[in-house]
């Protein structure tokens, strides 16, 4: 029966789609209380610049953005978890590519500002980002409550409270229709 089969699979991407929420809620939960596990080691963190573009290019493809990346010649070293970094630079690509306007530029990129590692990632948002960048950090707040996208509002709450966990910070800023999303972390010199 052609209803059945139609049901079973809206109960599947249902079922799957709860799942990760629970995932999510349970992770951003360990996140905030501290009690996730974090095992740092020195990472290059152009690295992780490299990473996202190629699992992304063809998502950002998909959606008609144009992925501009930009990081220094010489290494970039910080102490993180490379398992948590990609969970935040997941998080954060994952944004982009779901809300950011068809058709434009998206930048990424890492430099080195003071003694701090800088990555930055900046799009222009598709729908109006009428709202405090430090709402858009709280747990199921997203930047428009009219998105009928999928989406439970955790990403940014679990990528800053991973950042923090690696002593590293995550900053957000709006300018009209220009997102950026800045994570912070302290150099660590190589011998």
């Amino acid at each position: 029966n052609e209803k059945i089969k139609e049901y079973a699979a809206v109960l599947r991407r249902q079922s799957e789609r709860l799942s990760r929420l629970t995932d999510d809620i349970v992770e951003a939960s360990k996140a905030q209380s501290g009690n996730l596990e974090v095992n740092l080691s020195p990472c290059d963190a152009s690295v992780f610049i490299t990473q996202a573009a190629g699992e992304y290019e063809d998502k950002l493809n998909a959606s008609e953005l144009t992925l501009i990346t930009k990081k220094p010649e010489k290494e970039l070293f910080i102490m993180a978890d490379g398992r948590r970094m990609l969970r935040i630079f997941d998080n954060l690509m994952s944004n982009i590519s779901k809300y950011a306007q068809s058709g434009t530029r998206v930048y990424l990129s890492l430099e080195e500002e003071k003694d701090e590692a800088l990555i930055s990632f900046k799009n222009t948002s598709r729908d109006s980002l009428d709202i405090d960048p430090s709402e858009l950090m709280e747990r199921f707040t997203r930047g428009d409550s009219a998105r009928s996208s999928e989406g439970n509002g955790l990403g940014l709450a679990i990528a800053k409270s991973m950042a923090e966990l690696q002593g590293g910070k995550l900053e957000i800023s709006i300018d009209g229709d220009l997102f950026k999303a800045q994570l912070r972390f302290p150099l660590i010199k190589m011998s």
